[in-house]
């Protein structure tokens, strides 16, 4: 019987193999650890070179994969920036820092990023202030910004203009609509409307209608008050300005139709009032100068002496101021027969429109009988 020197298992002589583990029993385990020994020196090297090898592979296919997301990470950082997404432009960047920390170009963009982000902030703050209607302080804030990066020199910091105009419209909007409640002359109004001509803002095409409704209002008010004061041609004049800013309004075009109508029917009317007071002058002119006295009251009497007076009164009919008013008259007898033809004053000496004035005269040298007296003449003069 045989052991084997592998496994001792126990097996017939003259077996070449053993039964158990099937080792060759034709060579001793000092012989096969010699061989073993003597293939490990040329093995080992091999096996180890092949390992790093895949090892190495593997490191450089990482990095290699590594490398390629950055450069990605910085490139959609880039485009999110330009497109003023400075936030997540943040957060790309500090992944692709995170990692490949040793690379200096990505700590100096994401300094950029963050102070543009910085000013974005800043910018917000001052649309943040014009909603509250603290536009002093946005504007001063609003001019800082632009200094401040006019002496910047940077493509990303550019990015910013777009927001920074928009604030600069949304203030100057602001400012326009707080100043319309104290604008009430169309020029003034129409010169808002110059100012709001660059603004793209939606709000800028509300501004711009209520300050075509204001001329319009404006335009309407001022035109009304002169025209009821009979200046037609003012009242015209003030449609046709507001009417230079908003051509096609209906409630203008109306108001002036009718205002053309009032001031034709006025002129007519004042042309007939013209010829009237002309035919009026004309009669009044004619009775100042024929019939400007009526004659109130006229006698002759006989005093206690003898004597006869001879008084009277007179009232103006005229429409001016008379003066220098003389009567005369005839003394007659009893059978109608003039004895004697005699003129006096008439007191005062000028006479307003409606005034009476009198006058008297005694006759010393009349025989005793019975009189009566006739007015022959006025005469006076027209002031």
């Amino acid at each position: 019987m045989t052991e084997c020197p592998h496994c001792q298992h126990v097996m017939d002589d003259g077996a070449r193999f053993c039964s158990q583990c099937g080792k060759n029993l034709m060579r001793t385990p000092e012989q096969n650890s010699t061989a073993k020994r003597s293939w490990l020196p040329i093995i080992t090297p091999f096996v180890m070179l092949v390992v790093m090898g895949v090892a190495l592979y593997f490191v450089y296919d990482y990095q290699k994969d590594v490398n390629a997301e950055v450069v990605a990470m910085k490139k959609e950082a880039e485009q999110e920036a330009l497109a003023g997404e400075y936030r997540e432009a943040e957060k790309l960047l500090v992944g692709a820092i995170d990692r490949r920390p040793e690379i200096e170009a990505l700590q100096k963009e994401l300094g950029t990023v963050q102070e543009a982000l910085t000013w974005d902030q800043e910018l917000e703050k001052v649309g943040q202030w014009i909603e509250e209607g603290s536009l002093k302080k946005a504007s001063e804030k609003l001019t800082a910004i632009q200094e401040s990066l006019r002496q910047e020199d940077s493509r990303l910091l550019v990015t910013l203009i777009p927001k920074m105009n928009e604030m600069d419209s949304r203030l100057t909007l602001k400012e326009v609509n707080q100043e319309l409640s104290k604008i009430t002359n169309v020029d003034e109004l129409a010169g808002k409307l110059n100012t709001l001509s660059g603004l793209n803002l939606e709000e800028a095409s509300k501004v711009r209608d209520k300050i075509f409704e204001k001329i319009v209002n404006q335009s309407t008010k001022k035109a009304e008050a002169a025209a009821g004061e009979k200046r037609y041609a003012e009242a015209i004049a003030l449609i046709d300005q507001g009417l230079q800013y908003v051509s096609n309004d209906e409630k203008l075009i109306q108001l002036k139709e009718r205002i053309q109508q009032e001031k034709t029917a006025f002129e007519q009317a004042e042309q007939q009032r013209l010829e009237s007071a002309m035919q009026q002058a004309a009669q009044d002119e004619l009775r100042n100068q024929t019939q400007a006295l009526e004659l109130v009251d006229l006698t002759i009497t006989k005093d206690e002496f003898g004597d006869y007076k001879v008084e009277g009164s007179l009232k103006s009919v005229a429409t001016q101021i008379i003066s220098t008013v003389t009567v005369k008259y005839d003394i007659l007898d009893k059978d109608g027969k003039v004895v004697r033809s005699e003129s006096v004053k008439v007191f005062p000496n000028y006479m307003n429109p409606g005034d009476q004035g009198t006058f008297e005269k005694v006759h010393y040298e009349l025989d005793e009988g019975d009189y009566s007296v006739e007015m022959t003449e006025m005469e006076w003069l027209v002031e």
